[in-house]
């Protein structure tokens, strides 16, 4: 089973992700992005790009000091 976490927006950025893909997301990957420890994330529902050909969106989330997003709860 796939792990989720709770995101919550700190930067305007982070809630305008939020609020256009939602608090829920699913742990793709573990690693390091920009050479701090982090996770990659996609939205629980597909909800990047047209109408008729939506995808889900992806991100990396840094796991210590996010810039844009605070991680509230890993299930």
């Amino acid at each position: 089973m796939m792990e989720k976490v709770l995101l919550t927006g700190k930067t305007r950025h982070g809630k305008n992700r939020i609020q256009q893909h939602g608090k829920v997301w699913h742990v793709e990957h573990f690693g390091t992005f920009k050479g701090a420890p982090a996770m990659l994330v996609r939205s629980e529902f597909k909800t990047e790009g047209p109408k008729d050909h939506k995808g889900f969106d992806g991100r990396w989330v840094l796991l210590q000091n996010d810039p844009n997003f605070i991680i509230e709860e890993q299930r």
